[in-house]
């Protein structure tokens, strides 16, 4: 139904013959039975899920996206965005034109991977794309770098929030001058973040040194750390030095550093990409201060008072 009502409007099927390899259009119709027609926030969203595919799929190669035109027509209930991606800084080796018509291609892909398949394996996903890129230009190597896996699920999520946000009895299709797709609104991945399918090394005893950002004054025992330029969360085992702190027995304030040993899980993706890291104290070996700046008056001016102090004279042996 919707093919034909397609082929009856000449001027649209006019306007995608002037598609070319940079182009891409959003079409999104309501039928009958829906109440109102479609909005451009629906529009939107579908936008920001191309964008988002372009990003995972560009790497390093900053993609922009510019409206070149809107189209509602109120007696098709549609409503169709037009946007014209530009590559201005394609990586040295790139051509440009080879560069968005692989990401178009790969667009397409990302969708017929999450309307078709049956298992939905990222690998089986990225070894499309990497088929795509052997097929163009864009790359001269035997294995062409492929976007990660937290970049695609972000896409894939991307793609989902867009479908919720459209109604039952909508239709939705993505045209490029390397094809089209259209959107199964009843087909969905209830948890994107689910297909990185984590798996989990620890690493035991591992000597390390927290600066505490902030003290677990609510008895949580989760502690607010930080290691070179990383922040994180580190649980505490009890039986530890820091028990003392909770008993009020030792004083620990931000600043302070803790030599310590830890357990440490690292999360790692299906293409064994470090998703997050967690750490887990068994042990607090050594408690080091900050330096204080109060403390450090305070000996100064001891030290000062007993410079002016008169010396005390000795007793005598006898």
């Amino acid at each position: 139904m919707a093919s034909e009502a397609r082929e009856q409007r000449a001027g649209f099927s006019d306007l995608l013959a002037e598609l070319t390899d940079s182009d891409v259009v959003i079409e999104v119709v309501t039928s009958a039975a829906v109440r109102r027609p479609p909005e451009m926030g629906q529009a939107q969203r579908l936008r920001e899920a191309i964008e988002a595919s372009y990003r995972a799929l560009a790497g390093p190669s900053p993609v922009q996206f510019e409206t070149v035109a809107v189209l509602e027509e109120v007696s098709r209930r549609s409503l169709s965005l037009w946007l014209k991606a530009v590559a201005p800084s394609a990586q040295a080796g790139e051509d440009e034109a080879s560069l968005l018509k692989f990401l178009a291609r790969g667009t397409l892909a990302i969708i017929a991977w999450m309307e078709g398949s049956s298992t939905h394996r990222l690998a089986d996903l990225q070894q499309a794309i990497r088929v795509l890129a052997w097929g163009t230009s864009i790359t001269t190597t035997a294995h062409p770098v492929l976007p990660s896996s937290a970049d695609l699920v972000t896409a894939i999520a991307a793609w989902q929030k867009a479908k919720e946000g459209l109604a039952a009895g909508s239709s939705v299709r993505i045209t490029t001058n390397n094809g089209s797709a259209d959107l199964d609104l009843a087909k969905t991945i209830a948890e994107p973040r689910a297909l990185l399918q984590a798996r989990k090394l620890v690493n035991h005893s591992a000597d390390m040194i927290f600066v505490v950002e902030m003290p677990d004054y609510q008895a949580t025992g989760q502690w607010q750390l930080k290691h070179g330029g990383t922040r994180t969360a580190a649980y505490c085992e009890p039986g530890t030095m820091l028990d003392k702190f909770y008993r009020r027995e030792l004083d620990i304030r931000p600043g302070d550093a803790l030599r310590c040993r830890v357990d440490f899980e690292t999360s790692y993706g299906p293409d064994h990409e470090v998703l997050s890291e967690r750490y887990r104290i068994v042990e607090i070996l050594e408690v080091l201060p900050a330096a204080r700046p109060g403390a450090d008056a305070a000996a100064s001016a001891a030290a000062e008072s007993q410079r002016h102090e008169p010396a005390r004279e000795l007793e005598a042996t006898s």
